[in-house]
């Protein structure tokens, strides 16, 4: 589904990800795992566009999505989420659910466009807080924001970054059974997480990576 050739970064004479190769499958759920500075997130920047690696290819769906922008690898089936959350703090949740899912600036929403992002809140346990302020919900409900997000776009692969760090453990629990489900219906994960338990729950392959190469 996902293939990664080669891929080298470097910051100025410092390698970031250094000659990245690996082979992403359909249906499975991948745990990336490495201390700070190993490049793990650095490759999902890589992956989603955010970054462009000096020299290598990334093959989406036998696509090659390497020099394509953010929005247009996010539009082919690529989502992603973030460790700072990026969440438009000021706005509602259903309202965050929304933006997420326009394709359009100041598009126009229908009672299908609503009823969708209700049904996505009910998923992660948000219903109740569809009218809250994303900045006055609790920060594990946040992270649970950040993957109603996720879900709004609808992509086959996604990219999630720490899903449960810093969170209790009730939510830690939504999230294993959202992961699971997803899973379930064909979606293909990648995420960075440290946390053994979640691992455990969710992980079919671990790849550990050190100093921006896949050790394993």
């Amino acid at each position: 589904m996902l293939s990664i050739q080669n891929v080298k970064l470097q910051f100025g004479s410092l390698p970031v990800l250094d000659n990245v190769c690996y082979c992403f499958h359909k249906n499975q759920v991948y745990t990336l795992s490495g201390g700070n500075g190993a490049g793990k997130t650095t490759l999902f920047n890589v992956i989603s566009g955010f970054l462009k690696p000096n020299s290598g290819d990334i093959l989406f769906q036998n696509r090659n999505i390497t020099k394509l922008p953010p929005y247009r690898i996010n539009r082919i089936g690529i989502g992603r989420t973030f460790q700072d959350l990026r969440l438009a703090m000021h706005l509602t949740a259903i309202e965050n659910v929304l933006l997420a899912s326009s394709h359009k600036m100041f598009e126009h929403y229908t009672e299908e466009h609503l009823e969708k992002a209700h049904h996505i809140l009910n998923r992660v346990s948000l219903e109740d807080k569809a009218n809250a302020c994303a900045g006055e919900i609790s920060y594990g409900q946040q992270k649970l924001l950040t993957l109603a997000c996720l879900l709004a776009n609808n992509a086959e692969l996604l990219l999630i970054d720490e899903p449960v760090a810093g969170i209790d453990k009730s939510n830690l629990m939504k999230i294993v059974d959202l992961v699971s489900e997803l899973k379930a219906e064909g979606k293909t994960i990648i995420q960075i997480e440290h946390h053994p338990d979640y691992i455990v729950a969710t992980n079919d392959v671990l790849i550990k990576m050190e100093n921006g190469k896949i050790i394993c």
